[in-house]
C-alpha cells in the first residue's frame, strides 16, 4: 500500500515567514519615508527653508536604506524557502513508485524541480513587498493630496483609478475564457504537428497525411479567430488602461485642474498625483507573475501529493557524524567465472545469496487485479527467466521486485526480512535493476558507472564493462550510446553495486546475437548472485536455472 505525503508549498514557507514579515514591514517604511521626502519637496516649494532640504535628505536615505533591508530580507526568506522545497521535491520524486514517474517523465519532473520552483521566486521574494507599498503609498498620497490641494486634487488620480479597476477586474474576466480557448486550440496544433512529424514514415509509405493536416489547418483557422476576437475585446481595452497609466496622463489632469493654484498647491498635486500613480504601474506585472506563482503552487502541491513508497526505517547515520556516502558494500571479493574480474557481494557471505518471497503479493490498478494473489519463491543463487505473453504481469512482478512499487496487499521479503523493514534509500545497494530502456546522464561513461560506486577504481569501471560486452572508454561521452549499448551499461552499472539480487527488464532485447548469448553466459557464471530476467526470447529463457511462467497475473508453470 502507498503511504501518501503532502508538505506542500505552504510547509515550505513556514519556516521564511518571520524573515518575510520583518522585510515587508521594511517594504511598508520605505514607502513611508518616501512619501515623506514629497512632503519635504512641497514644503520647501511652499516656504523654501534649509530644514526642508534636510528633512528631505534623511527621508531620501531612510528609503534607499530601508528598501535595500527590505529586498535583502525577502530575497533571504525566498532562498530558504526555495531550498526548503528543492529538498522536499527531491526527497519526493526519490520515493515515487515507478509507474508515477514513467507518468509524470523527464519533462514533467524537470518542469516541477526547476520551471514551477522558480515561477515562484517573484512572487515570494517581491509581491509582498510591492502590496504593501501599493497600499501604504496611494493611501498616504491621497491623504496628503486632499490636505494640500482640496478634493479638487483628487481628480488628478482619476485616470490611475479607471486604469486600476480595468487592470483588476475587467481585464481578468474577459481575458481568462480566451487563455484557456487559447491553450486548447495550442494544443490541438501541438498534436497535429507533432503527429505530423512523427508520422512522416507512415505517410511516405500509405500516401495519406489529410488527417493530421486537416487536423492542422482546423485549430490554426481556430486559432487566428480566437486571437482577432482577443485583440478586439482584451488587448485594446488593455491598451486603453495603459495608456491612463502613463504619468502624462496624470499630469495634464493636474495641471488642468490646478492651473489656478499656487505654485505649490499645483506642486502638490503633481507629486502626489504621481505618488499614488507608481505603484499602479507595476499592478499589470505583479498580477501576471502572481497567476503564474498560483498555477506553479497548485502543480508542485499536485506532485507533492502523489502517494510515495513506504520509506522504511531510517538509515543509520555513517559514524564520522558526517554527510558523506555510506561505505561501498563489503566482503570477501568473488572471482568471476566468465572475465575473472572481482566483484563483491552486500549482505552475507560469498557462498550464498538472499532471493525475494512473495506471501499472498496483490497488485490493482483502478480497482481491476493485475497481479496476484502471488505466492513465489525467488530460487537463490541462480538465473530465473519470467515469461508470458504481453500484460501478463512481468513488469508488474519486476517492479515489485526491486521496489518500484508496493503491493497493495501481502508481504515481500529478502533474506527473511519485509521489504517494508528495509530502509528504502538502501534498496538500490540489495537490488540492482536494469530497465528495459536505461536512461544515461549526459556525461562520461565513468561518471555514469560511479554512480553505483563512487569510490571504484578505473579498473574495476573497466572489468564491469568487459562482463557487460560493452567494449567502450571510459571517458567517451554517454549520450550517444545506442539502445543496446545503454542497456550493458545499465547492466555494468548493475554489477558494480555488489548487490546480491538482479532484477532485469529484457536485458537482451536491442542485443545482437552474439552480444545476447555473452551477457546471458555473464549473467550465468554469476556466483553468490540471484538474478530475475523478464523476456520474450524462448531461447534465452530456456537456458536460464529456472522458469516462471505468468498469464493474466498468475503463475501456471
Amino acid at each position: 500500500m502507498l503511504t501518501p505525503e503532502r508538505p506542500g508549498t505552504v510547509r515550505a514557507l513556514n519556516g521564511s515567514v518571520a524573515r518575510l514579515a520583518a522585510g515587508v514591514g521594511c517594504a511598508a517604511l520605505a514607502a513611508g519615508a518616501g512619501t515623506a521626502l514629497l512632503v519635504a519637496v512641497v514644503e520647501f516649494v511652499r516656504a523654501p527653508a534649509t530644514r526642508w532640504v534636510w528633512w528631505g535628505a534623511l527621508a531620501l536615505t531612510a528609503a534607499g536604506a530601508l528598501n535595500s533591508l527590505s529586498s535583502w530580507l525577502a530575497h533571504g526568506a525566498e532562498a530558504e524557502f526555495e531550498h526548503r522545497l528543492r529538498r522536499a521535491l527531491a526527497v519526493h520524486v526519490s520515493r515515487l513508485p515507478t509507474p508515477a514517474l514513467a507518468r509524470l517523465g523527464t519533462t514533467g519532473l524537470r518542469a516541477r524541480l526547476d520551471g514551477d520552483v522558480t515561477a515562484l521566486h517573484h512572487a515570494v521574494a517581491h509581491l509582498p513587498g510591492e502590496i504593501a507599498t501599493m497600499l501604504i503609498a496611494p493611501f498616504a498620497a491621497l491623504v496628503l493630496l486632499t490636505g494640500y490641494a482640496g478634493p479638487l486634487g483628487l481628480v488628478a488620480v482619476v485616470p490611475a483609478a479607471l486604469a486600476a479597476v480595468f487592470h483588476l477586474v475587467v481585464i481578468p474576466r474577459r481575458s481568462r475564457r480566451f487563455a484557456a480557448d487559447r491553450g486548447r486550440v495550442v494544443a490541438r496544433i501541438v498534436a497535429a504537428v507533432d503527429d505530423m512529424v512523427r508520422g512522416a514514415v507512415i505517410t511516405r509509405v500509405h500516401g495519406d497525411e489529410s488527417g493530421a493536416s486537416a487536423r492542422y489547418t482546423a485549430a490554426t483557422r481556430e486559432f487566428a479567430h480566437g486571437f482577432r476576437d482577443w485583440v478586439g475585446r482584451v488587448a485594446t481595452p488593455a491598451a486603453v488602461a495603459t495608456a491612463l497609466l502613463q504619468p502624462s496622463a496624470t499630469l495634464a489632469v493636474a495641471f488642468c485642474v490646478g492651473h489656478r493654484m499656487p505654485v505649490w498647491q499645483l506642486t502638490a498635486v503633481c507629486v502626489f498625483g504621481l505618488a499614488a500613480l507608481a505603484p499602479v504601474l507595476r499592478l499589470g506585472h505583479g498580477l501576471d507573475h502572481l497567476g503564474a506563482a498560483r498555477d506553479a503552487a497548485g502543480r508542485i502541491d499536485a506532485l507533492l501529493a502523489e502517494p510515495v513508497l513506504h520509506p522504511g526505517p531510517a538509515e543509520q547515520p555513517p559514524a564520522s557524524g558526517t554527510d558523506s556516502p555510506p561505505p561501498p558494500p563489503t566482503g570477501p571479493p568473488v572471482t568471476s567465472i566468465t572475465t575473472g574480474t572481482s566483484v563483491t557481494p552486500v549482505d552475507g557471505d560469498a557462498a550464498s545469496a538472499p532471493a525475494p518471497v512473495l506471501d499472498a503479493v496483490t497488485v490493482t490498478v483502478d480497482g481491476r487485479p493485475v497481479l496476484g494473489p502471488l505466492d513465489l519463491a525467488v530460487v537463490p543463487n541462480a538465473v530465473t527467466a519470467v515469461t508470458g505473453p504481453s500484460g501478463s504481469g512481468k513488469t508488474t512482478l519486476l517492479r515489485l521486485l526491486s521496489r518500484g512499487t508496493d503491493p497493495d496487499d501481502g508481504t515481500i521479503s529478502l533474506g527473511g526480512t519485509p521489504y517494508r523493514d528495509l530502509p528504502l534509500a538502501s534498496m538500490a545497494r540489495r537490488v540492482a535493476t536494469v530497465p528495459q530502456s536505461p536512461g544515461v546522464l549526459p556525461r562520461s561513461i565513468r561518471q555514469n558507472l560511479l554512480l553505483a560506486r563512487p569510490h571504484a577504481t578505473d579498473e574495476e569501471l573497466r572489468a564491469a564493462l568487459a562482463a557487460a560486452a560493452l567494449p567502450v572508454p571510459l571517458d567517451a561521452p554517454a549520450a550517444p550510446l545506442s539502445g543496446g549499448e545503454r542497456q550493458r551499461l545499465a547492466l555494468a552499472r548493475a554489477l558494480l553495486t555488489g548487490a546480491p539480487v538482479l532484477v532485469l527488464d529484457e536485458p537482451t532485447s536491442a542485443l545482437d546475437p552474439d552480444t545476447a548469448r555473452t551477457v546471458m553466459n555473464t549473467l550465468l557464471s554469476l556466483p553468490a548472485r540471484t538474478v530475475v530476467l523478464a523476456t520474450h526470447d524462448h531461447g534465452l529463457a530456456a537456458r536460464a536455472h529456472h522458469r516462471i511462467v505468468l498469464e493474466h497475473g498468475e503463475v501456471i508453470a
